[in-house]
């Protein structure tokens, strides 16, 4: 086959590792011509030496996605199109503001719009919710011009975006820690060495609301009240991105972004996972902890019980107070620490791997040109 792999529209986010992930593990399906698409996001992470003939490469850099530049995605893209005639398009995710000729597949990972009971949506106030609203069936709108199928992560989303988007077109391929966290090459530290009594949570994440971070200085309020003062949390945000949110704090560590490569690295000079998240489809982070043997602490909402089951600690949305017992349970009990890694080594069995997920979208891929084109 022709396929397009689409980056195009994607600047930012867990996405990108999703997309890179895939465009690596092509190389392992050598059968097919592949063109990459790709957009400002991937290309900053992309090294396109490593590839072999059969993989084209083309950049487009949109940047921020406005109703006036979707005419100008759609319009670019479909000459792109026109030029290779492929067989299937494969965006991992969108939308893609591209009504394409040939059959595409589009992954769908915006949790807002289909967990209402969110408590992030929930606090929002009405002006706001109504922004949610319009930006909900703007996107909603291209969704459904433009997939001929879409691609999920958990089974409960596939549910709440087969009944949302009113199709049975869903496809179920979970999300999983990329190729890197099977190397055990670790790039050079990014942090001082750490004294034996202390713990380090991290949270490798970009700036969203819905990550809910900002909870992270009243969690150490909290525990400082108690006399725990030995807890770190060390974040990936910008810089702007911190200050804005966060701020300065001297239990806090904030290492700024870092390239999918050095996840692995840093994971390894920390001791737990946290995850103070309101709303996700899926977040690599846990599985990302699992695979590195990092005790998890996360929302007692469904879609993080669902992903990891009995691999983590659970407390309340938005509550200091739950956040720090689970924490002070978690850094006082060594055996706990010991079961929760085991449990996670144990759920990585049920996700897919690098090389299986793009097995499947490649599988996707081929159904569905057969389908379309016969």
């Amino acid at each position: 086959m022709k396929i397009v792999i689409n980056t195009a529209h994607q600047r930012f986010g867990g996405a990108i590792q999703v997309a890179l992930s895939f465009i690596h593990e092509c190389r392992r399906f050598a059968e097919h011509e592949y063109y990459i698409w790709v957009g400002s996001g991937v290309r900053t992470a992309l090294d396109e030496t490593v590839f072999p003939a059969n993989f084209h490469f083309r950049h487009f850099d949109f940047g921020a996605i406005t109703i006036q530049k979707t005419f100008i995605i759609n319009r670019s893209l479909q000459q792109a199109e026109r030029e290779i005639q492929p067989d299937c398009i494969i965006a991992t995710t969108g939308p893609s503001y591209f009504h394409s000729k040939a059959p595409q597949i589009i992954g769908f990972n915006l949790p807002l719009y289909i967990y209402p009971e969110s408590p992030y949506v929930q606090q929002l106030s009405f002006k706001q919710q109504l922004k949610m609203l319009l930006k909900k069936k703007a996107h909603f709108y291209f969704f459904k011009r433009d997939a001929n199928a879409y691609v999920v992560q958990t089974e409960d989303v596939n549910q709440r975006v087969r009944k949302e988007l009113k199709t049975s077109a869903v496809n179920t391929v979970t999300n999983t820690a990329s190729q890197y966290y099977s190397e055990e090459q670790f790039t050079a530290p990014k942090l001082l060495p750490k004294e034996p009594d202390r713990f380090r949570f991290l949270t490798l994440s970009s700036y969203y609301p819905h990550k809910n971070l900002e909870l992270i200085p009243a969690v150490l309020k909290e525990l400082h009240q108690r006399g725990i003062s030995t807890v770190d949390f060390v974040l990936t945000l910008k810089n702007k991105d911190f200050q804005a949110h966060i701020g300065d704090h001297p239990n806090i560590i904030n290492v700024g972004p870092v390239p999918p490569p050095e996840g692995p690295g840093l994971y390894a000079e920390c001791d737990g996972m946290f995850l103070p998240t309101l709303a996700e489809c899926f977040s690599a982070s846990y599985p990302e902890a699992m695979k590195m043997e990092k005790p998890i602490i996360t929302t007692d909402l469904g879609f993080a019980k669902s992903i990891c089951q009995k691999a983590a600690l659970y407390f309340t949305p938005r509550n200091a107070l739950s956040a720090a017992n689970a924490i002070e349970k978690l850094v006082r009990d060594k055996k706990l620490q010991k079961h929760l890694i085991h449990e996670g080594s144990k759920r990585l069995r049920y996700f897919d791997t690098p090389s299986s997920r793009a097995q499947k979208y490649l599988e996707i891929c081929r159904k569905y040109a057969k389908t379309v084109q016969s």
